[in-house]
């Protein structure tokens, strides 16, 4: 560490005494030899008491820690060991060490040292990558290691081609928590679209098939396959953002794609949660652990900028309004309750809570619809996007007054600060035009 010039020292004393002097108290007395000094003793040794209230002279002399120093002294500082010095403070004294200094307000102006310059990268160096290189894990079993990388990759094969589909997903879902096999994973532009497809195929909403029915098994298997196909998606992306960046570099190909037994292709598919018929489970099958696995495997991709761009312009945060309002009739409500709460978790920590991390202004911002009023939604049978506010507090009273901490109660908090919020930026532009 360089050293500091005494003249700091002194400088600090100065700018201490500009603190203390201002008071306009003189220093004061010492005692007179007769009265009783309070000492502070820290061993049996009498020599080494000293006084409680420093003792000032015409010199400096140091200030233990737990002595009170009287107002209007000459204190400096060491800034390097924190030592103190002080001494009677006398007016208009000349300090050698500053002399010539310019000196303003009791404050030594002190030239900045001059900022290194950056230092070049070696010519043809590579490009900075902020992520950097992801090392394929060390195994303290070699064999074993070998033995994961193979069943990995044959996995992989089997995916694609459509074979063991359900071992392979079991196999995928848990080694996609490592972020080397999670960037693999999202590097094998086939892999993800089957992925995508298992997940977010319009099959899960198909119609359950009675349990006697040769077709009851391929139902829940779907139902399997899709939260697994999600819950790999959704552990491959997170805290992984090489293999986001992967997800966004397909996603140009994978949101015009119709996977087998849907009509939507995937840039709404992949976002939508529940049926388009609702909870009527005679024409559709909705299933709370599938919809809480995708609602997952959205809120990772959301991480992506380019991503939230998309799942906003497709209508995403209207298809999230669908879950937060299910009322089921024929089902337990406190079935659906984890996938809403995830829901609710995803909209906080994506677009509203700026302490997670979220990336507010862009949900709700200006160009978001006009809401409409409370009784105009009141009378609506369909859940639109101008009733978001009215549908986020009736949610948050219904939950108020028995748990003030639900995540409903939160999220109606946060809308309305980033309602105000976006208010304002629209009335910023607003005059920033006019001028």
């Amino acid at each position: 560490m360089r050293s500091l010039p005494p003249s700091l020292f002194a400088v600090l004393g100065l700018m201490l005494v500009g603190a203390t002097a201002s008071t306009a108290q003189p220093p004061a007395p010492s005692p007179a030899a007769d009265d009783e000094v309070e000492l502070i003793c820290h061993t049996d040794n009498p020599a080494e008491c000293y006084p409680k209230i420093f003792q000032a002279t015409d010199e400096f002399q140091i200030v233990r820690p737990d002595q009170d120093l009287p107002k209007g002294l000459h204190v400096r500082l060491n800034v390097q060991t924190g030592q103190k010095e002080a001494k009677i403070n006398v007016p208009d004294e000349e300090i050698a060490a500053v002399a010539g200094l310019p000196v303003d307000s009791s404050i030594v102006i002190v030239d900045q040292d001059t900022e290194d310059a950056p230092v070049k990268p070696p010519k043809n160096a590579p490009a900075y990558d902020p992520i950097g290189k992801i090392k394929k894990p060390l195994a303290s079993n070699p064999e074993q290691a070998k033995a994961e990388t193979a069943d990995f990759h044959k996995s992989l094969a089997i995916l694609k081609k459509g074979l063991d589909i359900d071992a392979a997903l079991e196999m995928l879902e848990d080694i996609s928590h490592d972020i080397y096999y999670g960037l693999k994973i999202t590097e094998d532009y086939d892999t993800v679209k089957s992925l995508f497809c298992l997940a977010n195929t319009g099959s899960i909403f198909a119609p359950e098939p009675h349990s006697a029915s040769s077709m009851f098994d391929t139902h829940r298997a779907t139902l399997s396959r899709a939260k697994l196909a999600a819950l790999t998606i959704s552990s491959a992306v997170q805290n992984n953002p090489a293999a986001l960046s992967e997800i966004e570099k397909h996603w140009q190909t994978l949101q015009t794609t119709k996977c087998p037994g849907s009509s939507e292709p995937l840039s709404t598919a992949a976002f939508r949660l529940i049926s388009p018929l609702g909870l009527n489970q005679e024409e559709s099958t909705n299933d709370p652990n599938v919809a809480k696995a995708r609602i997952s495997a959205i809120s990772g991709l959301l991480k992506n900028k380019s991503l939230r761009r998309h799942f906003l312009s497709a209508g995403g945060m209207d298809l999230l309004l669908d879950i937060l309002t299910l009322n089921p009739t024929t089902q337990d409500d406190d079935e659906w309750e984890p996938a809403q709460r995830k829901a609710g978790l995803l909209i906080l920590d994506n677009f509203l809570d700026a302490d997670m991390g979220a990336a507010v202004g862009e949900w709700p911002s200006a160009k978001s619809p006009k809401q409409a009023t409370d009784k105009d939604c009141a009378s609506r049978q369909k859940v639109s996007g101008d009733c978001w506010d009215w549908h986020a507090k009736q949610l948050a009273d219904r939950h108020r007054k028995s748990d003030k901490n639900h995540w409903s109660v939160e999220l109606w908090d946060k809308l309305k600060e980033q309602r105000k919020m976006a208010a304002k930026r629209s009335s910023s532009s607003s005059g920033k035009e006019e001028l």
